[in-house]
């Protein structure tokens, strides 16, 4: 999931608004042909999941949808709004490009033995997505298929290009790795079965940045107690390139790019980063709490939600934009006015029940006793114990470990203010608050009630209002 939500996302947004305005506003393609209409749509689904397989070969895939809506489309308006999708997706293309390397000596990296054959699975499944794409459009020119099936024939044979265009680009920075000078750091490695764990610290010795990568051979699986040996890094530490590390002269080939790069506290003496201590711990950091959650009874129940205001924009959005896109679908396949009210509705209901239960439902209540939660599917309740443990991910989502239970609390960041909800750092203090208090308190009492809310009559308007919405957009353009 957090794939979908990196920018990448800003294509298909961008898509779904091309889509509404080029099917509804602008009344779609102008070409008479029944196949017309569906083409359009391919061009558009294209470049949207192939973004996230490709960004080079997502560009192209848009400006082939510009210039196939620019024949396709009834007024300037509408072939300028595909133009924009297209300007969208080769925007994104310009965070590949490798940013200016630091002032760092360079040398070329010992060449292994041989390098790997990389990328196999997204080759493999490239071509057979090509393949499948092929065998649906003999399907349409043979009339075995409708033409909506060119629709989905466009989208999965651009999928597969993207596939092989990631293959093809990964094999060929693998090569330029061990052909070119590349950046050298000092740095400590984990070696592992498989893969390697850097960390580069900063000059000062305070921080260091962490990551890994995958590795073609088996690394030295030694001692299981985490131990740091000094070596050389080649390349940039960033996420998505391309980089090899030496240690004691054994060289570890990268078979695929670059995680996520963070930065941690760095223990200069033991090489290793302070946090894995902290974690282990679970120290509260008093900074991070809020002056609530400061000197409050360790049995006084503390809550945990999304800002309503966050968490209702979102429903909102969820909801309104399921049931715009189900109704222009149904009118781009021919459905009648009255069948698209119930299409429309249908799909609301789900998106808007979606909503409920990921933005507006999902609540944490805690004290000394334990945490309850209601999550996505229901509620849960845990006391704590010796090994619960608290830790964010950096990306909007705290991990509870209490009881039997692994918790998900998401914690977006506060909006409209930072006074209308913890944020990630703040709620992990306060439940570590609690956890450190139960320790010394016996006997505890069991974790805190926490009841399932009912759905308030204000999404129930919210669903109806979107659908009379949706129908004042579409309706016009259908009659």
């Amino acid at each position: 999931m957090g794939r979908l939500l990196r920018v990448e996302g800003l294509v298909p947004v961008t898509g779904v608004v091309a889509f509404v305005l080029l099917f509804g506003r602008l009344g779609g393609a102008g070409d008479p042909s029944p196949f017309a209409a569906w083409v359009g749509l391919g061009v558009l689904l294209a470049p949207a999941i192939m973004v996230y397989a490709h960004r080079g070969a997502a560009a192209w895939a848009g400006v082939l949808a510009a210039v196939v809506w620019t024949s396709l489309a009834q007024t300037a308006s509408a072939a300028l709004v595909c133009w924009a999708y297209a300007l969208v997706v080769i925007g994104l293309t310009r965070r590949d490009r490798t940013p200016v390397a630091a002032m760092v000596p360079r040398r070329q990296p010992p060449a292994p033995a041989g390098l790997p054959h990389v990328a196999v699975p997204a080759e493999a499944a490239g071509l057979a997505l090509m393949a499948l794409a092929m065998a649906g459009f003999v399907a349409v020119l043979l009339q075995h298929a409708g033409p909506p099936w060119v629709t989905g024939v466009i989208a999965v044979f651009g999928l597969g290009c993207a596939l092989v265009a990631r293959a093809v680009t990964h094999r060929a920075r693998l090569r330029q790795l061990f052909g070119t000078p590349q950046p050298m750091h000092a740095v400590r490695v984990v070696e592992q079965m498989g893969y390697v764990h850097v960390l580069m610290p900063h000059p000062g010795g305070l921080i260091a940045k962490e990551f890994a990568f995958d590795v073609a051979e088996p690394g030295w699986a030694g001692e299981s107690e985490a131990k740091t040996c000094p070596g050389t890094l080649y390349g940039e530490p960033r996420r998505g390139a391309w980089c090899a590390v030496e240690v004691q002269g054994r060289i570890h080939v990268p078979v695929g790019p670059v995680g996520d790069v963070i930065e941690v506290a760095y223990d200069v003496v033991q090489g290793l980063p302070r946090e894995i201590e902290d974690d282990e711990e679970q120290l509260v950091d008093p900074a991070a709490l809020r002056p609530a959650d400061r000197g409050v009874s360790a049995f006084e129940p503390r809550e945990h939600r999304i800002a309503p205001p966050r968490a209702w924009a979102a429903t909102v959005a969820i909801g309104f934009g399921a049931a715009l896109a189900a109704g222009e679908l149904a009118g781009i396949a021919g459905a009648d006015p009255a069948v698209l009210a119930p299409v429309a509705a249908v799909a609301g209901a789900f998106g808007y029940e979606f909503g409920w239960r990921a933005q507006l439902r999902p609540r944490l209540r805690w004290h000394v006793g334990g945490v309850a939660a209601i999550g996505f599917r229901g509620p849960d309740r845990q006391p704590w114990a010796t090994d619960s443990a608290v830790v964010h991910d950096d990306a909007g989502t705290v991990l509870l470990t209490a009881g039997e239970s692994v918790l998900t609390v998401p914690v977006p960041p506060p909006w409209p203010s930072p006074e209308s909800q913890r944020n990630a750092d703040e709620l992990v203090a306060a439940l570590r608050d609690a956890r450190s208090q139960s320790f010394a308190i016996s006997p505890l009492p069991p974790p805190p009630e926490i009841e399932v809310p009912r759905r308030p009559l204000a999404l129930y308007a919210s669903w109806l209002v979107s659908i009379g919405l949706t129908l004042l957009i579409l309706l016009p353009a259908k009659i």
